[in-house]
């Protein structure tokens, strides 16, 4: 009987918490916000928090992202860290219990890379039409 629950427990744990974005093939853009979007079970904590790291580097980088994020969302945009995001390979991201639990890793990405983002210009210019081509309009004064 006992090597059934423990099976049973195997089988549960194998089903919980699981990051599905961002991966290796989608990585995370230099520019804005990002999503970090996972699967849960109703065994899972009821919030946690998501930090981003990187042990591919020395010293290790590690930054906390957003914390007590609510489990049940299934996911979550977060805001860069306030020296912009990082660049470079072999980032993953670790959903963990809590800010002062940062080694208890309940789920992780697969490693990805940020993208900056192609071409930086969205056609919108923020120079007026005039003053862009030197021109220049007189409007009368209105009589009364």
């Amino acid at each position: 009987m006992r090597t059934v629950a423990t099976l049973f427990a195997f089988a549960a744990s194998a089903l919980a918490l699981q990051v599905t974005q961002p991966t290796n093939a989608t990585g995370w853009s230099t520019s804005g916000s990002n999503t970090v979007a996972w699967n849960a079970v109703s065994t899972d904590p009821s919030n946690f928090t998501v930090v981003l790291v990187n042990m591919n580097e020395f010293p290790n980088y590690s930054q906390i992202l957003d914390a007590l994020v609510v489990t049940s969302l299934d996911k979550q945009s977060v805001n860069p860290p306030s020296s912009g995001w990082p660049t470079g390979h072999g980032f993953q991201i670790n959903l963990v219990a809590d800010n002062e639990h940062l080694s208890t890793i309940l789920a992780q990405s697969e490693q990805f890379s940020f993208i900056a983002p192609s071409g930086s210009s969205s056609g919108v210019s923020s120079t007026p039409a005039s003053s862009a081509s030197g021109a220049t309009m007189t409007v009368p004064a209105s009589s009364q």
